[in-house]
């Protein structure tokens, strides 16, 4: 990649988290990006891990009844716990299966209701969720 492209599709972006060890940098945005450097036997390697437009886009509709009930859990087992609720949580809340609690969570991120953070390779961290709206 052009490092003007870069130096363009990185423009206004806040750095969040910054993680780095001997074989990569991870730079995390906040608006849920993120720039990851890796060490390759050849030089380096630059990927920009974009998030999808459905979160970005601010198109953002208004959540159903049980969705603000799901927001609603999780605003307040944050508030009592000072972290997000593991799936298994919401689970046991909403007395529903597993598969259930995360197709719920997997319909609030691409709604843009929520975000959830990623390392960097892509892959969700635990209790991650940040609930986007009010």
């Amino acid at each position: 990649m052009d490092i003007r492209k870069l130096s363009a599709l990185l423009g206004g972006r806040v750095v969040a988290e910054l993680e780095a060890n001997s074989d990569h940098l991870a730079l995390r945005f906040s608006d849920g990006s993120a720039l990851i450097v890796n060490r390759t036997q050849r030089g380096m390697s630059v990927v920009l891990h974009e998030i999808a437009d459905s979160e970005s886009s601010g198109a953002r509709d208004r959540p159903t009844r049980r969705q603000r009930e799901y927001l609603t859990f999780i605003r307040a087992y944050m508030a009592r716990y000072g972290a997000s609720p593991a799936e298994s949580d919401i689970a046991d809340h909403f007395m529903v299966s597993g598969p259930s609690a995360h197709q719920m969570v997997k319909t609030l991120e691409q709604r843009g209701f929520i975000a959830r953070h990623r390392d960097f390779l892509g892959n969700i961290v635990p209790r991650s969720i940040r609930v986007l709206i009010d």
